[in-house]
């Protein structure tokens, strides 16, 4: 069982019903009264999508023959038969918290991270993305957390390709599971479109499996990521990301944002040129110290996950 919480959508997008896909299931959110819910998107009479349906009285009505359910997943009409019968949709956890709607297939979960900047007035907080992705997630989260490629898959932005060399960075597991990487030195010559290039230290923290968070400072600055990935399925990933910085904040976050479409754009090229799966085994690619970090990754997806075939997780 997979007992983690997956983002599947900014909170302020679920104005109704809405369909979305995570672990190559469909499913349908539904804001009830402020209140996000999440059902199996499938009516069990005829495998119709409920999303396709509507919201009549409170109760989502079916578009193929117009069963309706409550808010509770139970089956209230079957008009044909001008009553109801004791039927009820799968209802799956959610929670509400960093403008992300998680759901959860599970009841045994571990914690949605603290993430302190959140709550911290200072920081500017810019929403960026959510961004489609046709590559296997885990191949995704492991190039957020990838330093050494943005010298030439961020020339410019990120990384020099003068300046390609990583020195051996910290990486260790907490108490909670968490992977921290610490003392990370890269050069970048615009680093967070402010064209001010400068090496910064860089601390990466993988809070589960599809949560990373990390910040890089220099003299007091404090610029961060917190970034939320929805594997959908073993070839699609869609990212929900947020920026805080404590500085710069006569810049227009607009621009600031535009900077981070235009590094996932780049990112995107070749993550969907990589294969559908992803390698537990650590003998099937090669590593070199500047990827202790997914190595790190990689044990943790096997102690939490295991092999998951449908989204390319294989030994």
């Amino acid at each position: 069982m997979l007992n983690e919480w997956i983002p599947v959508s900014f909170s302020d997008q679920v104005k109704s019903i809405l369909s979305v896909t995570t672990l190559s299931r469909d499913i349908i959110l539904w804001n009830y009264a402020g209140r996000i819910l999440a059902f199996n998107d499938l009516c069990p009479h005829r495998s119709a999508k409920l999303s396709l349906g509507k919201v009549i009285d409170g109760e989502i009505e079916c578009p193929y023959h117009g069963w309706r359910f409550d808010h509770n997943g139970e089956l209230v009409l079957v008009p044909s038969l001008g009553k109801k019968i004791n039927v009820k949709l799968t209802k799956y956890n959610t929670l509400e918290k960093y403008g992300i709607v998680w759901i959860s297939i599970s009841h045994e979960l571990h914690e949605i991270p603290f993430v302190s900047e959140w709550e911290k007035e200072d920081f500017r907080k810019i929403r960026c993305g959510p961004y489609v992705i046709n590559a296997n997630p885990f191949r995704v989260m492991e190039n957020l957390m990838d330093v050494s490629h943005f010298p030439f898959v961020h020339s410019n932005y990120l990384g020099d390709p003068k300046f390609p060399q990583i020195p051996e960075y910290e990486v260790e597991k907490n108490y909670r599971g968490e992977i921290i990487a610490k003392n990370i030195l890269v050069w970048q010559p615009n680093p967070d479109g402010t064209t001010n290039g400068r090496f910064f230290n860089y601390t990466y923290k993988v809070l589960t499996p599809f949560v990373l968070y990390f910040k890089k400072e220099d003299k007091g600055n404090v610029f961060s990521m917190l970034f939320a990935v929805n594997p959908v399925s073993k070839d699609k990933s869609i990212v929900y990301a947020w920026i805080f910085m404590n500085y710069a904040h006569q810049v227009d976050p607009e621009s600031i944002r535009k900077f981070e479409d235009e590094i996932i754009n780049q990112d995107k090229k070749v993550l969907e040129s990589q294969p559908k799966e992803y390698y537990l085994d650590l003998r099937k690619e090669i590593s070199v110290k500047a990827d202790k970090l997914s190595i790190f990754y990689r044990r943790m997806l096997r102690e939490r996950l295991g092999v998951m075939p449908e989204l390319g997780l294989t030994e």
